[in-house]
């Protein structure tokens, strides 16, 4: 058998092209090593691990959410009350009180005269002060069935009335219906459209309650309520569509829904709500709008005409919106965070990737004491632009440079070398939150938004026709709009429905949109 070192040439160059080569087949096979490490701990975290994306290193200040809606919808981010001690805040120990808004009924304890009577001197005890103690009590919900009575008014008996047509037997009109015909009141009806589309209970379990209350309900008729509903609302929903369209900034995003009936497609086939938010004089306004698909030509159409900046995640179907003309496409730095974050979970050791979110958090805390400033008015608008501007711009910089010199040494199939990667191709689009005031450096807003129509989805499961999505679509827009401007979402839809029925002009109905609504004039 003829030796490995007996088949090597003895001529030098051929002896160090074979070396080169052998160096280049190592290196990839270390790479490829490397790149199944990765997968391997990302499976496992995946599985075992954590799903907060909090970073051990960051400031514990930095309370901004990055997560993505799909997979951390668990529960609302709740902060602890707080009191200020000297120039930093702290948590306050102890029980949150009741809202002072809640009815209080006041029940007094006190001892009889014979009860307050001195055993010695037969004399009685002196009031001298007293304990308030409050406690929570609830009123279990009951079906009340309310019966209006419509008189009704024959004609007059007099001679010029009595025996003619002019004057027919009239009658008091009843209350205003947001569904005529409907045996439900319409505060009922805003009842379930609140459980469904805030509480996130799905219409087989509001059956279900309502059965325990006597009421013989089925969902089908809940359904068609919200699909009435639905339609009653719809010139709302246009116009909140509208106005959306005339803001400087929109942010969009999107997210899987599953429809069962939809004309030449699977029950099982994904379709999508994409969500976008806006502003229209300082308040937020939030649409969902259902599509079969994903294609980047949902969010073209969508956008078709409207000039200003529009916020996306990394996404390649908001590319072509982006490129309109009118449009500046403005990219989002939460998701280059959470690159490097995966990136640092389960590649870790050498440091980089810790290194840049640690820069990102510095950053990150840097922009939100300058937002508070600018939400306080102690700057004005120009004022904040020049202060960011000088500020942030630097450490944009500073990060850029990072990335760039990383780029050269990394291994490209590696998580960091993924994540330094989408960063620098993101980066020219991040960059530009500078320019306006409404933009913020990520995305989150519109994610945020996501987040109740995600949870339901975890309820509700899907949808069983595509008029039935829109529907949804429809009614998350207004009610998602009403919370995003203050309104207790139970008690605005009552306020709409009892009185859109009312409104003789479209004027009229607009001025129920909740973003020209106060909640506190209700």
């Amino acid at each position: 058998m003829v030796s490995v070192l007996e088949k090597l040439p003895d001529d030098v160059v051929a002896l160090k092209k074979i070396i080169v080569e052998q160096a280049t087949t190592i290196k990839g096979f270390q790479e490829k090593l490397v790149a199944e490490q990765e997968k391997y701990a990302a499976l496992q975290r995946l599985i075992f691990g954590p799903k907060s994306e909090k970073h051990q290193k960051e400031d514990s200040k930095q309370a901004l959410l990055f997560n993505e809606a799909e997979t951390f919808c668990e529960a609302p981010n709740r902060k602890p009350p707080t009191v200020l001690v000297g120039q930093h805040e702290r948590k306050k120990a102890g029980r949150k009180p009741f809202p002072d808004n809640l009815e209080r009924n006041e029940i007094v304890h006190a001892l009889s005269n014979e009860e307050r009577t001195c055993p010695c001197c037969g004399a009685l005890r002196p009031e001298i002060g007293e304990e308030r103690k409050e406690e929570l009590r609830l009123i279990p919900a009951r079906a009340v069935i309310d019966v209006h009575i419509m008189k009704k008014y024959g004609p007059c008996p007099c001679k010029e009335c009595h025996g003619t047509e002019t004057a027919p037997v009239i009658q008091a009109p009843g209350n205003a219906k947001l569904i005529p015909g409907s045996r439900f009141s319409n505060g009922t009806i805003a009842f379930f459209l609140t459980s469904k589309f805030v509480d996130a209970q799905p219409f087989y379990r509001m059956e279900g309650i309502l059965s325990r209350w006597g009421v013989d309900t089925g969902r089908s008729t809940l359904c068609s309520l919200a699909m009435n509903a639905g339609r009653a609302i719809g010139d709302l929903v246009q116009a909140v569509r509208d106005d959306l369209k005339a803001s400087p900034v929109i942010g969009m995003d999107e997210t899987p829904v599953q429809v069962l009936h939809e004309k030449n497609r699977s029950a099982t086939a994904k379709s999508y709500m994409w969500v976008a938010c806006g502003f229209r004089g300082g308040k937020k306004l939030l649409f969902f709008h259902y599509h079969p698909t994903r294609s980047g030509s949902v969010a073209t159409e969508f956008l078709k005409g409207y000039s200003g900046y529009l916020q996306t995640d990394g996404y390649a179907g908001y590319s072509q919106a982006g490129e309109a003309p009118g449009i500046i496409h403005v990219g989002c730095m939460a998701h280059i965070r959470r690159k490097f974050f995966d990136a640092d979970k389960v590649s870790g050791a050498s440091g980089d990737a810790a290194e840049f979110l640690s820069m990102i958090s510095t950053f990150y805390h840097t922009e939100s004491l300058l937002r508070q400033r600018y939400e306080a008015k102690e700057l004005g608008e120009a004022a904040f632009l020049t202060e960011r501007r000088s500020v942030q711009e630097p450490q944009l910089v500073a990060m850029h440079e990072w990335l760039r010199s990383r780029s050269q040494s990394v291994t490209p199939s590696s998580g960091l070398g993924k994540a330094v990667s989408y960063a620098l191709g993101q980066w020219d689009q991040v960059v530009r939150y500078l320019e306006h005031a409404l933009l913020t450096p990520d995305n989150n807003a519109v994610e945020n938004a996501i987040r109740p129509f995600v949870l339901g989805r975890k309820n509700w499961l899907f949808s069983n026709t595509q008029a039935g999505a829109h529907t949804s679509a429809g009614l998350y827009s207004l009610i998602e709009t009403a919370k995003a401007n203050g309104h207790e979402p139970y008690k605005y839809l009552c306020y709409l429905f009892d009185l859109l029925p009312k409104a003789k002009t479209l004027e009229e109905r607009l001025s129920l949109l909740p973003y020209r609504l106060d909640p506190s004039s209700y």
